[in-house]
């Protein structure tokens, strides 16, 4: 799946309001500081127009007068200016106020994760021109993202996701405001309904400091495949996804050459594909469900690089092509779902001794046992495997006695397939098995094996 950044919300939970009034030095102990009076109060007004459920916001109150004692907020010992101490962790809901404009030195606001019922994003946030740092994402906003955000000519971070609330439906019609972010290093507006945004590559070409940009699910369908010149010099992380462009590939995505990250996932893209050379940082490759990897030339490019995860689910990809991966000894993660793995094990996979999970489930390997196919990893002197899927594969046999010797395994996943044998008789036989099941080592988290997978 597609890579998130640091920046995005830790979880659905993830609250609320972090403020920073000045690029000063935090202090370790908020003993001698005193919050601005001015501040205090438009934190005030700004707690009434929230709906806080879960009173986390408590220690919120005009008795207390020393705002840098309440929860998610700390103070500059100097200057007594709101600084972020820790996030909160609930959803809030209800109003964004104005009082917030009293926050003059305001440098980092986040309201992520909230619900704030379908509101539009407000145009008063356009007003802190002394802002480093906004995410917007994840709070259930709606309509059009105001272009008065293009006056935070001094954003380092805009995050204005929204695919995770299933109502959320931003959008944009005219992207040339983000022309006035140039100091901007991460963007993220994913799940943004960008698909009258004809201009959005244009703009973006004009952020020669962007190093992050995530447009996954914008409804994008021009991946323009001629552009004169490319600006992202100092871009890493480049994430397209499920955006479905149902065209060949463009030139200018392989002419980014500081990609160290790269989603295409479901674009729907056809070969042929430019060469992968050139992308010599590239460490993560998420392209399933595009058919432009069926191909051994782009295989023989990969197989120098310096991976360490790969999904290439849903690519018509055949046993004979994986053999030239077996140089990626670095990968850490790789999907091969729903190929065209078929009656051969891939004879790479006894290479990837640092790989943690592997997904090879849905190919229809067909008439094989599963003690044939665990023999790859047993050719590792300590498999790091944690997770493996096999599922829908009918392969045949018992599991085997040696899987014993997948010491980190976690996650084991044998859903539809032919597995026959004692295999509680086998669990007896081996106490560690058993004390994983009930959670008392931790080797195995979880056993995933439907009851119907067994012949008696």
């Amino acid at each position: 799946m597609s890579s998130r950044s640091s920046y995005s919300c830790f979880s659905c939970f993830h609250l609320f309001l972090l403020v920073v009034l000045a690029l000063f030095c935090l202090c370790s102990s908020n003993q001698n500081s005193h919050c601005n009076d001015v501040e205090r109060q438009a934190l005030l007004r700004f707690k009434h127009g929230l709906i806080d459920e879960s009173q986390q916001l408590a220690s919120w109150v005009a008795e207390n007068k020393d705002c840098c004692t309440w929860a998610g907020i700390a103070c500059d010992n100097s200057t007594g200016h709101v600084h972020l101490r820790r996030s909160l962790e609930a959803e809030m809901k209800g109003d964004i106020s104005r009082s917030l404009l009293d926050l003059k030195q305001l440098k980092h606001l986040d309201l992520s994760c909230n619900d704030f019922g379908g509101i539009q994003v407000p145009k008063f946030i356009g007003s802190f021109q002394n802002l480093r740092y906004l995410n917007l994402s994840r709070s259930n906003f709606s309509g059009t993202i105001p272009p008065q955000l293009g006056n935070l000519s001094e954003l380092h971070i805009l995050s204005l996701g929204s695919f995770h609330h299933p109502s959320e439906t931003t959008s944009m019609v005219n992207m040339k405001w983000l022309s006035s972010l140039g100091m901007l290093h991460h963007l993220d507006m994913s799940g943004v309904d960008l698909s009258k945004a004809t201009d959005w590559l244009q703009v973006i070409n004009t952020l020669p400091s962007l190093v992050q940009l995530y447009l996954s699910v914008c409804e994008l369908s021009n991946l323009h495949m001629y552009v004169p010149s490319v600006n992202l010099t100092s871009l890493s992380v480049l994430d397209l996804s499920q955006n479905y462009f149902d065209s060949a590939v463009s030139q200018w995505i392989f002419s980014v050459t500081s990609l160290v990250s790269l989603d295409l996932t479901e674009c729907r893209l056809h070969g042929p594909i430019p060469s992968f050379r050139n992308l010599t940082s590239l460490e993560l490759l998420h392209v399933a469900e595009n058919d432009f990897m069926n191909s051994s030339s782009i295989f023989q490019e990969l197989s120098s690089s310096n991976l360490i995860s790969l999904d290439i689910g849903s690519c018509g990809i055949s046993s004979s092509l994986l053999d030239s991966l077996q140089n990626l000894t670095n990968l850490i993660s790789l999907d091969l779902s729903g190929n065209q793995l078929t009656k051969r094990i891939p004879k790479s996979l006894g290479n990837f001794c640092n790989l943690r999970e592997i997904d090879l489930s849905y190919n229809n390997i067909g008439n094989i046992s599963l003690t044939y196919f665990l023999e790859s990893f047993f050719e590792c002197k300590s498999s790091a495997l944690e997770s493996l899927s096999l599922s829908e594969n009918y392969i045949t046999g018992i599991i085997p006695h040696s899987i014993g010797n997948l010491s980190f395994l976690r996650t084991l996943d044998l859903t539809d397939n032919q597995i026959s044998g004692p295999f509680h008789t086998q669990l007896d036989n081996y106490h560690h098995w058993r004390s994983c099941i009930l959670g008392q080592t931790d080797w195995m988290a979880s056993f995933l094996i439907a009851s119907d997978n067994f012949q008696s």
